[in-house]
């Protein structure tokens, strides 16, 4: 496959600038598109992929698959639903293993999104068993009926906590552009940690999560970076479910953002938050300028808190994807020793990243806000910075023929697939 299918790949290999583990990354993504799609993502993506770890070039290959021919990718997406299934196999030590395929990703990080919440607040009242082990228990027993009567709050009190209210999904963290909702393009919206979801199913979780949680805004330059990013009240008019927490994030460019503000019709029903989004820019001097009115306090306010969740994406530790809002804001130089409350010396770090920090294992600096620069015990330094809001597109190239996608691959049979 990367000889014949991918001689960019291949002469990378060759070169010495790509290893063997994301040659076989690009060969994984890339084997179901044609020879003219494949050619044109990895024009795009083989230099740059010599910098990037092996889950970010496949979370940037997913996307672009998804890009460069939206109605192939809808019906693969279909076809892969239509063949979901739950499989277990016994493990050599004896226990099970009870794994699903072909989810719909919004209603899957639902799902995980409510177990992780529930095993975290039980966690969180001196249960005795790990999160983890908190999380598989809680999986089973409301699979296997033990706890399927319960509401949240019964399950909670069942393991020693209190819950959140029952009969509402949980919100997940959905990242979506603003053109996307207006129906002008069909970019993928992103799950972090998961990955991209399809724009038509992208659409229907941000419906369903139009009175529940946080709504963001991220204002970009021509590059994809933050200039500006705050939260909105304001929610487009078409009707919409509840849900119990989560995060919607808009993500529109400042020259998309003026020319939309500027004719509201084009808006449609999401005419009142564009022109919210358009006021709160217009005093992003002001509103920034207060970020770091805190200083000396210990803990990071919300805004900052958000600001560096926004800038940064994800935890900035070494090749580590964990979504910014799962992380803790943490003091690059600590507060103990005078490090101040400021968006140059704040930023998401995973608790295991943190850990290594707060040991004194690996060493951190952020010379410039969010442009991190990581030492190992090995004396090895590593810079880190966060993922461009919107990331760039690929041109639309749809396969000429309408023959059906490929058959999804077969759930595990056992622990070595």
């Amino acid at each position: 496959m990367v000889v014949s299918g991918l001689p960019l790949v291949h002469a990378a290999m060759y070169g010495g600038t790509l290893d063997r583990a994301k040659a076989w990354v690009f060969a994984d993504v890339l084997a179901d598109l044609t020879e003219p799609q494949r050619a044109a993502i990895c024009a795009d993506t083989v230099r740059p992929a010599e910098k990037w770890t092996t889950g970010q070039l496949r979370a940037r290959l997913q996307r672009l698959v998804i890009e460069i021919d939206p109605g192939w990718a809808a019906r693969r997406h279909r076809a892969a639903l239509r063949e979901r299934r739950v499989v277990a196999y016994l493990q050599a030590n004896g226990t099970v293993t009870l794994a699903s395929s072909g989810l719909p990703v919004c209603e899957a990080a639902a799902a995980d999104r409510r177990l992780a919440h529930l095993a975290d607040r039980i966690h969180r009242a001196w249960h005795p068993a790990s999160k983890a082990h908190l999380k598989a228990d809680l999986y089973l027993g409301l699979l296997d009926g033990s706890l399927q009567l319960y509401t949240d709050q019964q399950i909670f009190e069942l393991f020693l906590a209190r819950s959140a209210a029952e009969g509402v999904r949980a919100g997940i963290e959905l990242r979506v552009g603003l053109t996307m909702l207006l129906g002008l393009d069909e970019r993928p919206g992103e799950v972090p940690g998961l990955g991209p979801v399809l724009a038509f199913e992208a659409r229907a979780q941000v419906a369903r999560q139009k009175r529940g949680g946080e709504w963001r805004f991220a204002v970009t330059d021509a590059d994809g970076r933050l200039i500006y990013g705050g939260t909105t009240r304001r929610r487009p008019s078409y009707r919409g479910g509840t849900s119990r927490g989560g995060i919607i994030e808009l993500q529109v460019s400042a020259e998309c953002l003026a020319r939309l503000a500027a004719n509201p019709a084009e808006g449609g029903q999401w005419a009142g938050v564009i022109a919210d989004l358009a006021a709160r820019y217009a005093v992003r001097e002001q509103a920034s300028a207060r970020l770091n009115n805190t200083r000396d306090r210990r803990f990071a306010p919300a805004g900052l808190d958000r600001h560096v969740q926004m800038r940064d994406r994800q935890c900035v530790g070494v090749g580590c994807r964990r979504a910014a809002a799962d992380c803790d804001t943490d003091h690059t130089r600590d507060h103990a020793t005078g490090g101040e409350t400021t968006d140059a010396n704040t930023g998401p770090v995973c608790p295991r990243h943190h850990g290594y920090k707060t040991r004194g294992w690996w060493q951190l600096r952020q010379p410039r806000p969010g442009q991190c620069i990581w030492t190992s015990p090995l004396r090895q330094a590593y810079r880190t910075q966060g993922e461009v809001v919107i990331p760039t597109t690929i041109a639309p190239r749809p396969r000429t023929d309408p023959a059906a996608p490929p058959a999804p691959r077969p759930p595990p049979a056992d622990p070595s697939w």
